[in-house]
């Protein structure tokens, strides 16, 4: 039954496996929430139309009455650890952690983080296969491991929205010369494209789309200061579809052509000079 109005904090069962390259779970729809920790190998999770990749020390969180879909990577198959769990105090709990937001754990870049994950959630699973499946002692063990996803990440909401907004602009600066979705970057951060969206407009005045925009216009205006790169090249280099498009979107935002814009770099005008 959903939701659980019978107990603050229940956990259902916990469980552990070393997936085959491939091996697929889902679609599905849970009536209770379910964590997964990645303790080795990697994989993908999918939910609400977006897909996320995940490593090692990451761990992604199935909300009840939601269909889902993972699958093991077919080179490095993950080896992952689940809790199933409900109760009428877990939305509290999740607000204060990560999930708040999103329903993706990104582990920091450390053997350390990565183990202390693992140690966490795996003291969990023998606490419950230990024959302690009802005591405090399971339920301090998976709150342990909330906890450190509440210290690894980030704890006040202005932070949170400071580092998705940092990995989106990374995600942007590495890519844009590639034909990437906004959803591309959404899923990335391990967020949905709404509150994307809304975070740029807040901090930047830009929608996201309108951000990687600048960013390819930008980066395609250094490139015509030099005479190697055609326009052409130029044009795909940025993450433009074509020429064509290219100059059209060049010209829209610029006031001239690329091919126009080339000799007026010997009057040493800016582009904020030709807005």
């Amino acid at each position: 039954m959903y939701p659980n109005t019978g107990s603050p904090f229940s956990i259902y069962f916990c469980g552990s496996e070393q997936c085959v390259p491939g091996h697929f779970f889902g679609p599905a729809v849970r009536t209770h929430y379910l964590i997964h920790v990645v303790l080795h190998g990697a994989g993908i999770y999918q939910r609400n139309g977006q897909t996320y990749r995940l490593h090692a020390g990451d761990a992604f969180l199935i909300f009840p009455l939601e269909s889902t879909y993972y699958q093991a990577d077919q080179n490095d198959p993950w080896e992952y650890a689940w809790i199933g769990f409900d109760g009428t105090m877990v939305p509290l709990l999740l607000e204060n952690t990560c999930f708040r937001n999103s329903c993706i754990y990104r582990c920091p870049d450390s053997p350390d983080a990565k183990e202390s994950a693992a140690q966490r959630v795996l003291a969990a699973l023998q606490t419950f296969h230990g024959g302690n499946n009802h005591s405090i002692s399971l339920a301090g063990d998976v709150l342990k491991l909330f906890g450190l996803m509440q210290e690894e990440s980030v704890s006040s909401s202005e932070s949170y929205s400071k580092q998705y907004l940092a990995k989106a602009k990374e995600y942007m600066e590495n890519n844009f010369s590639y034909h990437i979705r906004i959803s591309d970057i959404a899923s990335f951060v391990g967020i949905d494209r709404t509150y994307l969206y809304r975070l740029f407009m807040e901090e930047e005045h830009l929608s996201p789309k309108q951000y990687l925009f600048q960013l390819r216009l930008r980066n395609a205006t250094n490139m015509l200061r030099d005479p190697r790169y055609t326009v052409t090249e130029i044009a795909y280099s940025c993450g433009f579809k074509d020429a064509s498009a290219f100059c059209n979107y060049f010209k829209k935002a610029m006031g001239v052509t690329p091919r126009k814009y080339r000799p007026d770099l010997t009057l040493e005008k800016t582009p904020s000079e030709h807005r």
